[in-house]
């Protein structure tokens, strides 16, 4: 009996090994950004806003560039496969004027993590 326990035991063991040793549990290193545009005046989120995020290293071979448009929500999210901190801006243009709204800022984001950014774009008209 105990030799049968031993075999299966065995057996067991072995079966499962290939899984542990094979399988794959990669940790997740980008380093994620939503970016939230709202308005001074009325705190709401601003659809079709332009928003550009860099990074520059002081390396030119280690510089990161996203440049879209927030979602109906307000909301443009992106990814870089390396942590850094990160220099925003938002604009939304005023097509009565011809000019623009802007709001900038910066954010920290480290490596597996998200992290929300709050842009407030301004009352003030850039021309």
């Amino acid at each position: 009996m105990k030799k049968k326990i031993h075999t299966l035991s065995l057996l067991l063991f072995f079966s499962i090994l290939p899984l542990a040793l094979f399988s794959s549990c990669d940790k997740d290193t980008n380093s994620y950004l939503d970016v939230l545009v709202i308005d001074e005046a009325t705190k709401a989120p601003i659809p079709n806003a332009i928003v550009e995020i860099y990074q520059n290293n002081c390396d030119d071979s280690d510089y990161n560039y996203r440049i879209g448009n927030t979602d109906n929500n307000g909301i443009y999210s992106t990814y870089f496969e390396a942590p850094g901190i990160f220099s925003i801006r938002a604009r939304l243009m005023d097509a009565e004027t011809g000019g623009y709204r802007e709001g900038t800022g910066t954010e920290r984001v480290v490596e597996g993590e998200t992290k929300t950014k709050q842009i407030i774009l301004t009352s003030e008209l850039h021309f």
